[in-house]
């Protein structure tokens, strides 16, 4: 797994690197949805992790509160009754009240080419996309870039019902090399129109790739799975980080309901679970988003 990522990261770093001059965004989450025309839009959400240190043991797991602000606008370049790229921008900070050392803002760029087979409104659309981020975290170890690529399909199999399949390979090059993360993500989605202002979301993801989990004290068990471990105090007192391939499934739900023309707040929960070897350990993730439209 780990050789065919640095295969496939060799052949589309050039391209990445034109992705991240000529565009700057962050790919759309179900909560954020790109503006034409440069219109900014606004998300602000706060998520509380039920295991923030992705801990196997109960000591060391830790529930904290994260506080995001997404920035980004889109532009629309159709070319061809079909076709069309997308350039987004994109701006982001990330705040921990009770880990400021996790202070961090972002920039980055995302530029996707949809195909859209044939003019019927349900005809399935094909999309490409490239990404690249620059990350600042306030504890240096954490600060590196981000980039990726992904495919998808998606189809709207009637004016209330759309699905979504797709898979994304992503690299993140950290100031430290136990922070470094390689993996590839496949997810489902199922997006359903309940009335004119709510929707529901849900999605099913599979990732094989490096996670970080802290321990305290002695892990030779730890140890024997990370290619990298570093001592660091990030979450106030002594752990050990240790950087594992492993795999994770997880199942998200979320509510959107528009507020106004321009507004939409959304409620969602996510559960993780992962595993490789003698580690295992799930999160519990609950967030509310704010979505505004400039």
């Amino acid at each position: 797994m780990k050789q065919f990522l640095f295969v496939v990261r060799r052949l589309l770093a050039p391209w990445l690197s034109l992705t991240a001059l000529t565009a700057v965004g962050v790919s759309l989450t179900p909560s954020a949805r790109a503006a034409d025309n440069w219109a900014p839009n606004l998300t602000v959400a706060g998520t509380w992790d039920s295991n923030a240190t992705n801990a196997d043991v109960a000591d060391d797991q830790i529930d904290s509160l994260r506080l995001d602000a997404t920035l980004l606008a889109s532009q629309r370049y159709p070319f061809g009754r079909d076709d069309a790229l997308h350039a987004t921008g994109r701006f982001g900070a990330e705040w921990w009240p009770r880990y400021r050392s996790l202070l961090s803002g972002s920039a980055g760029g995302r530029l996707e080419w949809r195909h859209q087979f044939g003019p019927d409104p349900l005809a399935p659309v094909i999309a490409l996309e490239g990404a690249a981020d620059i990350f600042k975290v306030k504890q240096p170890a954490y600060s590196g870039v981000s980039t990726g690529a992904t495919l998808s399909v998606s189809k709207r199999f009637n004016e209330h019902t759309r699905g979504t399949f797709a898979h994304e390979v992503s690299w993140f090059n950290a100031r430290y090399g136990v922070f470094d993360r390689g993996a590839s993500e496949t997810s489902l989605n199922l997006d359903r129109d309940v009335n004119k202002l709510t929707r529901l979301t849900f999605a099913a993801r599979f990732r094989d790739g490096d996670i970080v989990s802290y321990a305290s004290g002695d892990r030779p068990d730890l140890v024997a799975l990370a290619p990298q471990n570093v001592l660091i105090d990030t979450f106030t007192r002594l752990m050990t980080a240790h950087r594992i391939d492993a795999r994770t499934w997880s199942a998200r739900a979320a509510l959107a309901r528009a507020l106004d023309d321009n507004s939409a707040v959304v409620v969602a929960y996510e559960w993780r679970n992962t595993k490789r070897d003698t580690l295992r350990f799930s999160n519990h993730l609950v967030s509310v988003s704010l979505v505004h439209q400039f």
